[in-house]
């Protein structure tokens, strides 16, 4: 009975964490205050898994891409061109820890429901500033993502964190780069979500998240030592991560109808 309990529990969390992405139909008066929580990390990854799963390795590297500042000029360059909104930035300066725990917490209300914690803080976020809606931004370990997985290796979703690179080797592809299948794949992604908070009460008005990616990084140099990226294929990322934020950016906006 006890498993009976959890199971029909577990699905009534996903039916809920599914209606986040709903559209709503949000108003925002003339001059609207905005609150924008950039808690997104500013590096990337490189998720890489090999034919036979061993030796697969995840790495974290340091980029000058500022992809959480294109993100909020992107939300902000998007709501300008529909009104004459005031745009305030929250908890810029806030420690690494402290954003990863309120990414955190803002998957969780996402998925399903919304910590106690980052409720206090927006409530206080919107009364110290008047704010008439807080659009978040921040990351997501797939691992605990209620949606499809981008990548999949037999029944298995592979891992990812953050946003960066996901490149897999194959055996069949040391034979002939013309099989039509079991080639080497490179493809960037991006786990980013954005969030739209509604502050009377503090509530998940909607959210939106990046698409899988389908654009494979093109010229990938399997030669040399992968678990070394050149400054070249970093950068050659760039471009695919901020258009996948982008959308993200997008689909939310147009899920809260303030977009067409």
């Amino acid at each position: 009975m006890c498993k009976l309990h959890l199971t029909i529990f577990l699905m009534v969390l996903s039916a809920l964490g599914c209606a986040g992405s709903q559209p709503v139909h949000m108003q925002l008066p003339p001059g609207a205050r905005i609150g924008i929580l950039n808690v997104l990390e500013p590096q990337m990854t490189h998720v890489h898994v090999r034919s036979l799963r061993f030796d697969s390795f995840t790495k974290v590297y340091d980029v000058d891409w500022n992809t959480p500042d294109y993100i909020s000029r992107t939300i902000e360059n998007d709501l300008k061109a529909r009104g004459n909104y005031t745009f305030i930035p929250i908890a810029v300066n806030a420690p690494a820890d402290w954003k990863q725990s309120t990414a955190t917490g803002i998957l969780s209300a996402v998925n399903a429901w919304m910590p106690r914690d980052l409720r206090a803080f927006l409530k206080q976020t919107v009364e110290e500033n008047r704010l008439d809606v807080i659009i978040s931004v921040s990351s997501y370990d797939t691992s605990t993502w209620q949606q499809d997985a981008c990548f999949v290796i037999g029944k298995s979703a592979v891992d990812t964190q953050g946003y960066g690179l996901f490149t897999r080797t194959r055996v069949l592809s040391g034979f002939s780069n013309r099989l039509p299948v079991g080639q080497n794949t490179a493809t960037p992604y991006a786990n980013i979500i954005v969030a739209i908070f509604q502050p009377q009460p503090v509530t998940l008005a909607t959210y939106g998240w990046a698409p899988c990616s389908t654009s494979p990084l093109p010229d990938f140099p399997w030669a040399d030592d992968i678990q070394l990226l050149s400054p070249t294929v970093i950068q050659q990322l760039r471009p695919h991560i901020e258009r996948l934020g982008a959308e993200a950016a997008h689909t939310a906006l147009a899920n809260a109808g303030l977009l067409p």
